[in-house]
């Protein structure tokens, strides 16, 4: 049997794959990595915990775009009074305590309606109920919080809460007279001159929404992601796609028909373009029947759409960017869930499961600095031999030299082949059809062109490691058979012709 013959079962995905840039072909994205899971519904609804989150995107490059995070956010953030139809959040105190509680617990996301009194000023209601904060609450907690952790940014949903006309019940009023759209505007516009420095700028300005900024311009800053209820919402306040894909049908009769919305949103985000905004809302309210608090936790015996959602997550579905997801009472591990899942455009130093890929196609190890060689012949055939490493050459021989392919010949299911000059493919030995261990030696051999052979079959997966300058684009390549990363024997770092093998992949 030749040593790329297919293993006898379905080999296990590891990611939803998404095209993106390579330096010499495509990519995918990655998944993410599980950290602390949560396991029961506590960690995922209604108990944000004492996790200290304060600074979690001091990581991540400076590059990436707003649009490409994951970034967990609340519903009515300061709901915290009214009773039950009302509510939507922990409870850590007014005058926007917290919000502040929010942020340090990893929220980066906001939702926050407004209604104006004595003409001039902006108070922080969910329908008629006033929740003990005004908007300057909210700005001054922002600025100090963004002031400590200056690496962070926060995205703020904005809405004029109160209708102009034909109040119902449970709808604030406005107070003062005359309150239009253009009365609004000039009262915030009022506020954002007031915090000098606080505001992404092109976000508050008019007349029309800003392009999506990279996360460097918008470090330590408040984006204003989108002003709801002020006339015709035509996008002048905002981020331009902020409200193009978003999940928010409030009045799901059930549970079930909420977290069937949520997940589709959630998919769409994971598969959707990068530079495009996805916003989710997990939250629902049918009163009198189903309040959000059930939505969120769950009714009787059932779990929530929290709960579901972090289940989802913890068994590998939304592999990707997720957007914004802006939930009823978060729980700590759902929080993390989905910062998780920024792990692809997180800064990472060298690892021996980590590669630079070169403009002369020379796959370089960062920890060890060595170059993958396409090493000795087994035999005179020529068909097959050993996968090794050796110091870099200022000009590579074409034994230095691979590239990332998707096979032609056959459904690829997505993954690729990495292959040498000579056309061949790089390979984990067969091992008579069990997944060897930890540390094996790889190949190269003749590509399978009639079938889907798993074990010469790679996930690429971006990343960034840090360079004395920055940082620049590194990849893991993780093999579909097995779930091992290509990596280098530690024993034979230092040795020309040393181990080329498979190993754990880095956390």
């Amino acid at each position: 049997m030749s040593p790329t013959t297919p293993p006898r079962r379905r080999p296990r995905l590891l990611a939803r794959l998404t095209t993106v840039c390579l330096a010499l072909s495509a990519a995918l994205l990655t998944p993410a990595t599980a950290g602390a899971a949560g396991s029961g519904n506590a960690d995922a609804y209604r108990s944000i915990g004492s996790v200290d989150r304060t600074d979690w995107m001091k990581d991540i490059a400076s590059d990436t775009s707003l649009a490409a995070l994951s970034l967990p956010g609340t519903h009515e953030t300061l709901a915290i009074h009214g009773g039950v139809f009302t509510e939507t959040q922990e409870d850590f105190g007014d005058s926007a305590n917290t919000l502040a509680a929010q942020l340090r617990a990893g929220i980066r996301a906001i939702d926050i309606r407004v209604r104006v009194t004595d003409s001039h000023f902006f108070a922080i209601h969910h329908g008629v109920v006033y929740q003990k904060a005004n908007f300057d609450d909210v700005l001054s907690k922002t600025q100090a919080f963004l002031k400590q952790h200056p690496s962070e940014t926060v995205v703020m949903r904005l809405r004029a809460e109160c209708p102009y006309s034909d109040p119902g019940i449970a709808d604030c009023v406005n107070d003062g007279l005359n309150i239009t759209p253009q009365r609004i505007e000039s009262i915030f516009a009022t506020y954002v001159a007031n915090y000098p420095g606080l505001f992404y700028t092109p976000s508050t300005n008019q007349p029309k929404s800003a392009p999506g900024p990279s996360l460097a311009q918008v470090r330590g800053k408040l984006v204003l992601g989108a002003f709801d209820n002020i006339g015709d919402d035509s996008g002048k306040f905002g981020i331009s796609t902020f409200n193009d894909h978003k999940e928010d049908h409030w009045g799901a009769s059930t549970v079930q028909e909420k977290w069937n919305y949520v997940k589709a949103n959630i998919d769409q985000a994971v598969g959707g373009p990068r530079d495009q905004l996805y916003v989710t809302y997990t939250s629902a309210s049918t009163a009198p029947a189903r309040s959000p608090y059930e939505y969120a936790g769950g009714v009787r015996a059932t779990t929530g759409v929290n709960y579901a959602l972090m289940q989802y997550l913890n068994g590998g579905g939304g592999n990707g960017r997720l957007g914004i997801v802006m939930m009823d009472y978060p729980g700590w591990a759902l929080v993390g869930d989905i910062i998780s899942r920024n792990d692809d455009s997180v800064v990472k130093g060298g690892d021996r499961a980590i590669w630079l890929v070169n403009s002369d196609k020379t796959y370089v190890n960062t920890q060890y600095n060595r170059c993958m060689v396409r090493g000795p012949e087994f035999d005179s055939s020529k068909t097959g031999g050993l996968v090794t490493q050796h110091a870099c050459q200022s000009t590579p021989p074409s034994s230095h030299q691979w590239g990332a392919e998707l096979p032609s010949s056959f459904d690829g299911k997505g993954y690729y082949w990495i292959r040498a000059a000579n056309g061949k493919c790089l390979t984990v030995p067969y091992n008579n059809g069990t997944p060897p261990s930890a540390g094996t030696q790889l190949f190269w051999w003749d590509c399978e062109s009639r079938w889907f052979s798993g074990n010469q079959m790679w996930n690429i997966i971006p990343t960034k490691v840090g360079t004395a300058n920055g940082y620049r684009p590194a990849y893991m390549f993780i093999n579909n058979w097995t779930g091992q990363c290509l990596s280098m024997d530690p024993a034979t770092a230092a040795d020309s012709g040393g181990k080329v093998t498979q190993d754990a992949c880095p956390k």
